[in-house]
């Protein structure tokens, strides 16, 4: 019986949905489309501080200098590389509606330590105490899809693996969380998500704020 749903961060509750302010910071920098992305999530630097091994200011600081920004303006290279994501407002309401019906709700992130503020994604986008645990990498010392990873946030959560659901954009993430013994769902999109869920979870319904999904209906 699941009693633990555990969600991802980036590529899942916060998504870049508008594409033009990146798409911008590129022709400014005289990059190909996606070169970008590449160059911050894909550099040693920012897998370093996701590992814990560096602050994340340091890390934003090697990157800004090595994409030839000025390392004095890098506070505003952020805000604009960001500037098009979003947070899904109707995930966010399924997780308070999971919490409300008995459920643990975990984050298990990726995602580097904040930066100044220190603050959690959650706690940037005004968030605070949205999960009952929450685990990322830094802390570990290692990425998903590392088994120490999830065996982190089961302990955190205070729940076996097979009483957990994970759910990831990432399919090796999804890969190992079921290696180590819990159920995984890929996250496609939010609709998908919840059929899924309202599928998996004995609940009658699945009703944050003004929609509702069913297990007939799913």
């Amino acid at each position: 019986m699941i009693r633990a749903v555990i969600f991802d961060w980036g590529g899942v509750l916060q998504r870049t949905e508008d594409q033009a302010p990146r798409a911008e910071l590129e022709r400014k920098l005289g990059l190909s489309p996606g070169e970008l992305e590449r160059a911050v999530f894909e550099s040693l630097p920012f897998r370093e501080a996701c590992l814990g091994k560096r602050s994340a200011d340091e890390a934003w600081a090697a990157i800004v200098v090595s994409l030839g920004w000025p390392v004095e303006r890098v506070d505003e290279f952020v805000e604009r590389f960001f500037a098009g994501d979003r947070v899904d407002e109707k995930l966010v309401q399924l997780i308070h509606m999971l919490r409300a019906g008995g459920y643990r709700v975990g984050l298990l992130s990726n995602a580097p330590p904040g930066r100044a503020s220190g603050a959690s994604p959650a706690g940037r986008w005004g968030m605070d105490g949205l999960f009952d645990a929450q685990v990322f990498s830094y802390q570990v010392g290692a990425l998903k899809p590392h088994p120490c990873t999830y065996r982190a946030i089961l302990a955190a959560l205070g729940v076996e693996a097979h009483e957990a659901l994970f759910v990831d954009d990432s399919p090796a993430n999804v890969e190992g969380a079921k290696a180590v013994g819990i159920t995984a769902v890929r996250f496609v999109g939010t609709e998908a998500l919840i059929r899924e869920l309202s599928l998996r979870l004995p609940l009658d319904r699945i009703c944050p704020g003004d929609w509702c999904v069913t297990r007939d209906s799913a």
